[in-house]
């Protein structure tokens, strides 16, 4: 029964987890940016220069992955829902929805990294030689 919790909870983490990095992706949430030439943070829905937003998607899709996990750890151990999870069909859904999120992630990022227009960043005028 336990192994059957934990796996649960890995498998609903694993789904929530590309459910916010895809939405927060493609809905340009606001996030912490970090911009390296400037090595600063910003919070905000699109950078205003060269940043970089995977620090901050990745930390909110681990927060909600592992908000996800505790409740369902936590509701699972007793009443309907730890009855529910003991059946093996139960578990072999959960893990083809998030055997599904992650197909789709793969063709979303897949597409969206393949089909952008590279832009150059401007040369400083500071650092050139005289």
């Amino acid at each position: 029964m336990k192994a059957a919790r934990v796996f649960a909870a890995l498998l609903v983490a694993r789904g929530v987890y590309g459910v916010v990095y895809l939405a927060a992706t493609a809905g340009r949430w606001a996030l912490p940016w970090y911009y390296p030439l400037e090595r600063r943070w910003a919070f905000e829905a699109t950078p205003r220069g060269f940043a970089m937003g995977w620090f901050g998607t990745t930390a909110l899709a681990l927060v909600a992955a592992s908000a996800a996990a505790a409740i369902v750890w936590s509701l699972s151990a007793k009443g309907r829902l730890s009855k529910a999870i003991a059946r093996p069909e139960t578990i072999l859904s959960i893990a083809r929805a998030g055997a599904m999120i992650l197909l789709v992630d793969f063709v979303y990022f897949g597409w969206t990294l393949t089909h952008q227009t590279p832009t150059p960043l401007p040369l400083s005028t500071e650092s050139a030689p005289p």
